[in-house]
């Protein structure tokens, strides 16, 4: 596919969307659907319209979600600009990769931070995923490209920041109502899919909300367009969600909340969860991931100087392994990431006069996280970790800064600055009769410029530099064997990004109603002393700062709508290479393209359309004795059809129902996704009735 396509698809999208709209009386012309870039932004600081955010940022609200009808969160994510899945495609072995950073071996979240509710969650063990939980938990998902997120998020952010909300009560109650109710059964096609959720949301009196929910998923392995099955894609987990919040004195901004969730998945599978390399032997893994956080807000009623969010968590990831004899005499083995995090943050408000208006941002993060990998044999024998899984704690603190100089509705400029240290100790693992002592202790700091101007109420320019640095985690540090030593000395990870663009925002542009919005990123993300696992004679360390990469892209996102008749599309264009050898990234997604044509009426509730997924041939990889698919060899192109159906009724005696449809690959397409190990789903008719009542 040529890249001539970008403007084929985004021309497209501007030009056949208004043609059934224009034949309407204007005087007519019902409410244009609901625009992605006019939605509100919670993540980037202050709460802003995405479309006005200095910043890439791409949002999925509940809507979003219901509609893509999700297996797994890779099925959420793929879809935005810049974002892909890498590795595996079942629950159990999803990576993620943003703008060209990821591995497909499980630690992509060493330079994307994920967090559940403000609580950070990591993951890494060998062709294992980077997060385990499930869709239907979440109403909200927001994705923050580029490194310049670190400043709220933590330093390791080089590619970005994934934040995922949970579901609230208030989300189902209507006003005055006690008690609401939502059940939803779906079912899918090709992998013989079952899900159930149950949702109870009560408000046994005022200013306290209560929510609970229950999710069940079963899936089979799926079939890839040329009919086989693909080893690793079956899917089976439970999860719950308990969630609650009470306000204090009838101020809603004024409360304390918590919320609990459980995520359980137990069965028979293989042990490659990545490529599905090692066949048909069989293991059962238990996977257990708890998130618990309590929390704290205070608006002071209505102060411009305390506005206070704070919070403390609890998250546990943990894998426990049995029925491994293939891998040697063990009765199981435990893989575990356990923390201990802590929060607190203050917005203040300052008005300086005439249209100028200051806001700023001083918070603090803390967290300890505790990994252990202990292996069982056969007769009670106890190893704590091996030399390439070694045991370790992480402590971490951080303090941030952030100022949001906003000029009426003309010009924000964002500078902030962020202060992090680390404190890495080793565990008990023994290798060749050693057990490492010393710890480690790096720092860093990460300061950032951003800045929009609207020049025009249709035009504005944004742009932004930081640098955000990443210290060594556990593995990085510890890992050794009895002919290679451990590094001690790694230098944190440097990250030099520069991103400029530009907006656009036409109101009745070609007809009375309608509205084109369009924003458009290219940047340039240079890392320096990059850490790698490298493969090198006995004697030398495993992980070693080995290079200088470049990234560089460019995301378009573009929408127009014009009464129910919508028309979305984006793009993703990513280079990467190794500065030192000239070599290219074997991290970098092909140039893809996505473009959704639809229409929704609100006073029926129905709404449909299609989506189209295009790919180019990704052919720029440095192939090596280590070259799999997924890493390292080259993929074609390929173009991929959907179609989606929804009746959701928006009031009336109907109100509260949902049927939707959608046929994912509707000709059987096979094909494979650049960073992915495994065959993508071929055709699959998708099925989900709900009612909330």
């Amino acid at each position: 596919m040529k890249k001539t396509r970008l403007p084929l698809l985004l021309g497209t999208a501007l030009i056949i969307a208004p043609i059934p709209a224009l034949a309407q009386d204007e005087a007519d012309a019902p409410e244009t659907t609901r625009m992605a870039l006019d939605r509100m932004v919670i993540s980037a600081g202050t709460e802003k319209v995405a479309i006005d955010t200095p910043q890439a940022v791409s949002t999925l609200d509940q809507e979003d979600i219901d509609q893509i009808q999700a297996t797994t969160i890779g099925d959420l994510l793929e879809g935005m600009p810049g974002v892909n899945v890498q590795g595996g495609v079942g629950q159990l072995g999803q990576g993620f990769n943003i703008r060209g950073m990821g591995t497909a071996i499980g630690d992509s979240d060493n330079r994307i931070l994920l967090t559940v509710d403000g609580v950070t969650k990591f993951y890494e063990q060998y062709r294992m995923g980077a997060l385990f939980t499930e869709p239907e938990l979440y109403k909200r998902v927001e994705v923050l490209r580029g490194p310049a997120s670190s400043t709220l998020y933590g330093a390791g952010a080089l590619a970005g920041v994934v934040n995922f909300t949970t579901k609230d009560a208030s989300d189902f109650l209507g006003d005055g109502d006690p008690l609401a109710v939502r059940l939803k059964a779906a079912t899918e096609t090709n992998a013989q899919a079952r899900t159930l959720s149950g949702i109870v949301a009560v408000q046994p009196t005022e200013g306290v909300e209560l929510l609970g929910s229950y999710n069940y998923r079963r899936t089979d392995d799926y079939k890839s367009g040329n009919g086989d099955t693909v080893a690793a894609s079956a899917t089976q987990s439970d999860s719950w969600l308990v969630k609650g919040r009470v306000s204090i004195g009838g101020n809603k901004k004024h409360a304390i909340w918590a919320s609990y969730q459980d995520w359980i998945s137990d069965a028979p599978q293989v042990y490659d969860q990545i490529s599905a390399a090692t066949g048909n032997s069989l293991m059962r893994r238990r996977v257990h991931d708890k998130t618990a956080v309590f929390g704290y807000v205070n608006d002071f009623d209505g102060s411009k100087i305390f506005n206070i969010e704070a919070q403390v968590a609890y998250s546990l990831s943990k894998v426990h392994q049995t029925e491994t004899t293939f891998l040697g005499p063990l009765a199981y083995s435990d893989f575990s990431y356990e923390s201990w995090q802590a929060k607190v943050q203050n917005t203040s408000e300052f008005d300086l006069g005439g249209d100028w208006t200051t806001f700023l941002i001083l918070g603090g993060q803390w967290s300890t996280q505790e990994r252990r990998n202990p292996r069982v044999a056969l007769d009670g024998t106890v190893t704590p970790g091996a030399g390439t899984h070694p045991e370790g704690d992480m402590d971490r603190y951080g303090l941030y800064g952030q100022l949001e100089i906003v000029w009426s509705d003309k010009l924000t400029i964002m500078p902030g600055v962020r202060v992090d240290w680390t404190r890495l100790k080793p565990g008990a693992t023994v290798v060749g009769g050693t057990v490492l002592t010393d710890n480690v202790t790096d720092s860093g700091v990460s300061p950032k410029l951003a800045a929009l101007y609207n020049f025009t109420p249709w035009f504005g320019l944004f742009g932004s530099v930081a640098r955000t640095v990443r210290m060594p985690n556990v593995d990085e540090i510890f890992t050794r064997s009895a002919t290679r030593p451990n590094n001690p000395d790694l230098r944190p990870e440097k990250s030099d990004n520069v991103e400029v663009g530009f907006t656009l925002s036409f109101d009745d542009m070609l007809g009375k109603g309608d509205r084109f919005r369009a924003k458009t990123t290219l940047f340039q993300n240079d890392v320096k002393d990059l850490i790698v696992n490298v493969s090198a004679a006995a004697g030398t360390p495993y992980f070693q700062n080995i290079n200088r990469s470049r990234f560089k892209g460019l995301e378009v996102e573009a929408e127009y709508g014009i009464g129910g008749f919508f028309a979305r599309g984006n793009a993703s264009f990513i280079d990467g290479k190794d500065r030192l050898t000239g070599n290219y990234l074997n991290t970098i997604p092909a140039n893809d393209y996505r473009l959704t044509l639809g229409y929704a009426d609100a006073g029926t509730g129905l709404s449909g359309g299609w989506t189209g997924e295009f790919a180019e041939r990704q052919d720029k990889v440095t192939p090596g004795s280590f070259a799999s698919a997924g890493s390292g060899l080259a993929t074609p192109g390929y173009t991929v059809h959907n179609l989606f159906f929804a009746f959701k009724p928006q009031s009336g005696p109907a109100k509260g129902f949902e049927f939707r449809i959608a046929v994912d690959n509707v000709f059987d397409k096979q094909f494979r996704r650049h960073l992915s190990a495994l065959a993508a789903e071929g055709q699959s008719f998708k099925f989900t009735v709900a009612n909330t009542f």
